[in-house]
């Protein structure tokens, strides 16, 4: 078995006003996202992970700094960039959804047409980017226990992929610092998910 912890990273400035925090606006943690991290480090094990992976977008490095003990184990891999948002990227987002509803979903939250008005990446586009990674994951780690810190979209892309969810709008919004564990059945090649957006403080290690 091998047990996949994928954690969004904490709070940047970004995030707490209100603008699009994509792959292009590269901030660190704010004041509550480093708290964020540190509450999440209080509930976790270092010791009990194998492997970690991380964006290299620094808000994504700093959370696995401060939830890891030994971050010279981080192993940095571009697929794992934030969605590129293009020209919406880092815009403040009311006005936006005033100008163009349509590219919304219920929640206030950009929905898979939103790239249909902007430059950006789509979230089609960023399945077929996070589906090697996830592929090489599970052929490289057997019987291991694998962190994985990333970013709100591709959270859901990788248990869109991981899970073979037809479309990543069945997938519901990460929060901060939120945990998500997909357990891969070597044997039957087979995915479930024990948990989503899990925070501290919690059980973390169901084993």
């Amino acid at each position: 078995m091998i047990n996949v912890y994928v954690v969004r990273h904490g709070q940047t400035d970004t995030n707490k006003s209100k603008k699009i925090n994509g792959a292009t606006t590269d901030l660190p943690l704010n004041d509550t996202g480093i708290a964020e991290a540190q509450a999440l480090r209080a509930s976790w094990d270092p010791k009990k992970i194998d492997y970690v992976y991380s964006s290299p977008l620094i808000r994504a490095v700093q959370t696995a700094n401060i939830i890891m003990d030994q971050p010279d184990q981080l192993e940095i891999d571009d697929r794992l960039t934030e969605l590129n948002y293009g020209s919406w990227d880092g815009a403040y987002v009311p006005p936006l959804k005033e100008k163009y509803p349509q590219a919304f979903d219920g929640f206030g939250y950009l929905n898979d047409q939103y790239s249909n008005y902007c430059t950006g990446e789509g979230y089609a586009h960023l399945a077929q980017r996070l589906a090697p990674f996830w592929q090489d994951l599970v052929s490289q780690h057997a019987g291991q226990n694998v962190l994985v810190v990333c970013h709100g979209a591709v959270s859901r892309a990788l248990v869109q992929n991981a899970l073979q969810v037809p479309k990543i709008m069945q997938i519901v919004q990460m929060k901060n610092t939120g945990v998500v564990n997909l357990a891969y059945d070597e044997t039957e090649k087979f995915t479930s998910m024990r948990y989503y957006n899990r925070l501290a403080p919690a059980d973390f290690f169901l084993d």
